[in-house]
């Protein structure tokens, strides 16, 4: 049976650090995305980001 092993304190903290970097700079490009809407479609984002239609709209919905 293998012993269990716990994270210290640094790994942890630093694991939340970056998940919370993550999630800014998600929300960073999901605002920025949307953001480009005003400027072109909602085809000519999704051919420069890759991103479906349905994840543009939901983020939309999300953010606005």
């Amino acid at each position: 049976m293998t012993q269990r092993r716990e994270l210290s304190d640094e790994t942890s903290q630093e694991l939340v650090r970056l998940r919370t970097e993550r999630d800014d700079a998600t929300d960073a490009y999901k605002r920025a995305v949307i953001a480009a809407l005003d400027e072109g479609s909602i085809r000519e984002v999704m051919r420069v980001t890759g991103l479906a239609m349905d994840t543009i709209q939901r983020w939309r919905r999300e953010l606005t």
